[in-house]
């Protein structure tokens, strides 16, 4: 009997590893920030109507409830774009949510954003900041910094909700929740599936980094042991242009199938490197690796490999629709199509499941208010989830209590970049110790 268990079909994905790739010095991937100014070209998410889509409204009134954000999207690092991005996405969100949801128990939603810079003292600060300002939670999309922030907020008891959390305090530290099960979940998946294709034995290139590694060797080594599928760790130096020497290095050991772990420039050379050794052999990405310019030079390497995530953006779903006429209404040079503007889509996602958590609620949201309905939280709509929910009593992922859902999408890779008629698992029985 295969290990995959058919639950929904979808579309394109979001990367389930995304908030993995910010440990690695540089993000890519096919994120566009603008669209036409009508934002009409892009399937179902511009055919209605803005207004017909968005509904009634039902505007918040009275004291703003503060949630927290840390960016780096005024920094001078490289991933101060991406951080724009989901900035963006935070905002036209936010402004939907308090026009037409009513905010959070009628109240408004204030977002205090702090600019930490992707940095540990840079993000304590602003974890620090959160304290002082009494916010009344901390909403991250994505961050490498979360052993630097968690403690702080924890120990002020002020619950912090990851969309993907990545570090060991976000994973396990009580007060601390990750809405999916990011790359780890991502990992299970990529196991799952290799054991009900004939995969005897995987090799994933990584980046030489602590925090890629830890994840890698600890939670890999679980998953696929459990699926019964062989698994080898090929570290990658930072910076490497050529792996050649990797890539076979992963296939002399005996791998019959590959797969990465990476930024963008790491899965070029990556892709570079499987097609100078001429392989012909079953290979797994990350969507970092879905850019216009790895689909113009890699196209016949990337058509067929198979993709992991954690959330889809079919356009064809009610929650794509919802996302087009957000953006068409509140920024209309975002991409209404959720899977173009990919940055965009991940704020959005990380705050309109937040509000979700609220549905019916009319108390005050207070830190321990807002603390106890996320560990209460029972199959909550992820936003642009295509039917996924999360639910935080700890049983998703055992191993890791934090993690609210075991549920991954995986398909294979189309010519133009998308996944068509992926496959969505829950992985919980491959995290046993």
């Amino acid at each position: 009997m295969g290990l995959l268990r058919t639950v929904r079909r979808s579309g394109w994905l979001i990367s389930g590893v995304l908030a993995l790739s910010l440990a690695v010095p540089a993000c890519g991937g096919a994120d566009s920030g603008g669209g036409d100014s009508g934002g009409g070209s892009h399937g179902a998410a511009g055919a209605t109507p803005a207004a017909e889509v968005l509904g009634t409204p039902k505007p918040a009134t009275g004291a703003p409830v503060t949630i927290g954000f840390i960016s780096a999207s005024a920094s001078d690092s490289l991933l101060s774009a991406q951080f724009q991005r989901v900035e963006q996405g935070l905002q036209v969100a936010l402004k939907y949510a308090n026009q037409y949801r009513g905010g959070i128990a009628g109240r408004p939603i204030a977002l205090f954003v702090c600019q930490g810079g992707e940095t540990p003292a840079g993000t304590q600060d602003c974890a620090n900041q959160m304290v002082n300002r009494n916010v009344s939670a901390v909403i991250s999309t994505f961050t490498a910094q979360g052993a630097s922030v968690v403690p702080v907020l924890t120990k002020a008891k002020i619950p912090y909700m990851s969309l993907s959390g990545t570090s060991t305090e976000e994973l396990t530290r009580p007060g601390a929740f990750s809405l999916t099960g990011g790359f780890s979940v991502g990992l299970a998946a990529f196991a799952a599936y290799a054991h009900d294709h004939g995969v005897r034995k995987m090799a994933m290139l990584a980046i030489d980094g602590p925090a890629v590694l830890q994840a890698v060797n600890g939670i890999g080594g679980i998953v696929f042991r459990n699926a019964g599928v062989g698994f080898q760790t090929v570290a990658v130096p930072v910076g490497t242009a050529d792996m050649t020497p990797q890539m076979q290095a992963a296939v002399s050991g005996g791998a019959d199938a590959v797969s990465m772990v990476g930024d963008l420039t790491f899965c070029t050379s990556w892709l570079q490197a499987y097609q100078t050794l001429g392989l012909d052999l079953p290979r797994y990405i990350i969507n970092t690796c879905i850019d216009p310019t790895t689909l113009k030079a890699y196209r016949p390497i990337l058509a067929g490999s198979v993709m992991t995530a954690s959330a889809s953006t079919d356009a064809a779903t009610a929650d794509a629709t919802l996302y087009g006429a957000i953006t068409r209404t509140y920024d209309p040079k975002i991409d209404p199509d959720p899977a173009v503007s990919v940055g965009q889509s991940s704020g959005a996602i990380t705050l309109l499941s937040f509000v979700n958590l609220f549905t019916g609620f009319t108390g005050d949201p207070t830190p321990a208010v807002i603390t106890a309905r996320l560990r209460a939280a029972k199959n909550v709509p992820l936003f642009l989830g295509d039917g996924t929910t999360y639910t935080c009593d700890g049983r998703a992922v055992p191993i890791l209590p934090n993690v609210c859902s075991a549920e991954a999408q995986i398909g294979t890779v189309t010519g133009d970049g998308t996944v068509k008629d992926a496959t969505v698992i829950e992985t919980t029985r491959l995290f046993k110790p």
